[in-house]
């Protein structure tokens, strides 16, 4: 059977917390709502900063799907998470009956957290792992080699400057803002002496945009979740293309029970559902 009909037959039944969901199997699969707690307070905002983030699901590949990427923004801290998936994460945070039926999010909603600490340029990242499974966390300390350029351009009033660089195995063009002197960006990015506000890999595939900025002053704060599991970028890398390569196998790997059916409700034999992939176009590459 063809990976292309098998991604368009199959369904997957999650069994969790006792609850049973059915979803759709598409290029990837939704990112479960989780309650969050307050943990520590890494320090105050200035700025609250939102992007849309577009992105192709398959290298040079022709969909793309959309996300909001939210950055609190501290003199010295830096929050960055999919701001639709913490509205999915707090409507059942202050849902009363959180066994019931819950909203699943869309699908390709960044499952990542990042927490940069602007002063080292130590990032705690988390990511939380397909239908309900642990949450990964390791650190990474990044570096960009950025080559400043004399072009310029207004976005939202601000003007920038267009820098290049060369970051695991992708080329990019990142427009930043010198007015407002904050080493920061989408996910991860900075090093450059001003907020980015437009960043693109050279290839397209990797997109994002400013969509908001806003003054201001709260605390930053660290989320407090259980089922964390603490390993190195290398191990997550391992990992993450292990749950694209073989997603079946990674499922049961991490204890979760999937059971695949076809459009008739009948389960599928495991050759059928192990000749399929998820797209691997992560936006790191090394």
């Amino acid at each position: 059977m063809l990976i292309t009909v098998i991604m368009q037959i199959l369904f997957f039944i999650l069994l969790f917390a006792g609850n049973i969901g059915l979803f759709n199997l598409q290029a990837q699969f939704p990112t479960i709502p989780i309650v969050l707690q307050a943990g520590n307070i890494l320090g105050k905002s200035e700025y609250f900063v939102d992007y849309t983030y577009r992105y192709k699901t398959a290298p040079q590949g022709k969909d793309s799907v959309e996300d909001v990427i939210r950055l609190e923004l501290g003199k010295s801290i830096v929050k960055s998470y999919s701001y639709k998936l913490w509205q999915a994460d707090s409507a059942l945070t202050h849902n009363p009956n959180k066994s019931g039926p819950m909203r699943i999010p869309e699908d390709g909603l960044s499952s990542f957290w990042y927490y940069r600490d602007l002063t080292s340029g130590r990032t705690k990242v988390w990511y939380r792992t397909p239908l309900a499974g642990p949450t990964l966390s390791y650190i990474d300390t990044p570096t960009f080699s950025w080559l400043i350029t004399g072009r310029k351009k207004i976005i939202s009033g601000y003007e920038t400057q267009l820098a290049t660089c060369l970051f695991r195995g992708r080329s990019y063009e990142a427009w930043f803002a010198p007015s407002i002197p904050i080493s920061a960006g989408p996910n991860l990015f900075g090093g450059l002496p001003g907020l980015i506000l437009e960043l693109r890999s050279v290839d397209g595939d990797h997109h994002f945009t400013l969509d908001g900025l806003q003054k201001r002053s709260a605390d930053i704060v660290e989320w407090k979740i259980r089922l964390v599991k603490i390993i190195s970028r290398p191990q997550f890398r391992d990992y993450y293309q292990r749950l694209h390569k073989h997603p079946i196998q990674t499922f049961k790997s991490n204890g979760q029970r999937v059971h695949p059916r076809n459009e008739q409700g009948n389960f599928l034999t495991e050759a059928e559902t192990m000749d399929w992939q998820i797209p691997y176009n992560p936006i790191e590459l090394e």
